[in-house]
């Protein structure tokens, strides 16, 4: 299932192709308990340690920094040891950070009688069963953390792009991934789904090529990030005048 590209007026669409990464765990549906750690380097500037994700550098829920790696234990019923590690690595975080992350897995696997399953995840290549423990709400932020200084977005203005990836492994569903973007005018076309906040609103700007599970998505990414805020909605070939009008 190929998207098609689609022209209107200056938002130009892309072609995507389908996703051939396998589940690294079969007939699951993520419902099981799972915890997260980001990668942080020590002051000696050589060794890694895992930082439990909390509010004070995440406040927004189930979200990971782009310029971070992180180590994801999850298990398929509670009291099991972890049944798969991942380590997700994100496009802006360092050579040092990939590495240690994957490092750091396999100590954390031994520790635990090495019967997990490791798998690596690159950001923008997500498997259906990791994004099905966020329950369709996991979200990529702009920016990161280095030895607990918070890098992030301060100016009260967020733009996010839900885009939908065809899948060939698993049950063959859908790949909806949502990234917070650059807040430009150029970072908006009409084949996907945004979400934009303000300081003052929320938007959803439904573009006219963009697919069912990108608004479902858009929907559960409002209400985890946002919870108890409506947002203002707009579909069709361009944003509303307002949406635009909150873009640089």
């Amino acid at each position: 299932m190929l998207r098609a590209v689609v022209l209107v007026a200056s938002f130009i669409g892309l072609v995507y192709s389908c996703t051939d990464i396998e589940d690294p765990i079969k007939r699951d549906e993520g419902e099981g308990p799972w915890n997260v750690s980001r990668v942080q380097r020590l002051n000696n500037g050589r060794n890694g340690k895992l930082v439990a994700v909390d509010l004070s550098s995440h406040p927004l829920p189930n979200t990971f920094y782009e310029g971070d790696s992180y180590v994801l234990q999850y298990s398929v019923r509670a009291g099991r040891k972890p049944d798969v590690i991942y380590y997700w690595q994100g496009s802006g975080s360092s050579r040092w950070e990939k590495g240690a992350s994957a490092i750091l897995t396999v100590q954390l696997d031994n520790d635990n009688g090495g019967v997990a399953k490791q798998a690596r995840v690159v950001m923008g290549e997500e498997p259906g069963h990791f994004l099905k423990m966020f329950d369709g709400a996991f979200v990529t932020l702009l920016g990161g953390v280095d030895r607990e200084r918070v890098d992030q977005d301060t100016d009260g203005t967020m733009l996010f792009k839900v885009t939908s990836e065809c899948n060939t492994k698993g049950d063959k569903k859908p790949l909806t991934r949502t990234n917070q973007v650059p807040e430009q005018r150029g970072s908006v076309n009409a084949n996907d789904v945004f979400i934009l906040k303000t300081p003052s609103k929320l938007y959803i700007y439904e573009g006219q090529g963009a697919y069912a599970e990108e608004k479902t998505t858009a929907q559960k990414v409002v209400e985890s990030l946002y919870p108890g805020k409506t947002p203002v909605a707009s579909s069709g070939a361009n944003p509303s005048a307002a949406f635009l009008a909150a873009l640089k």
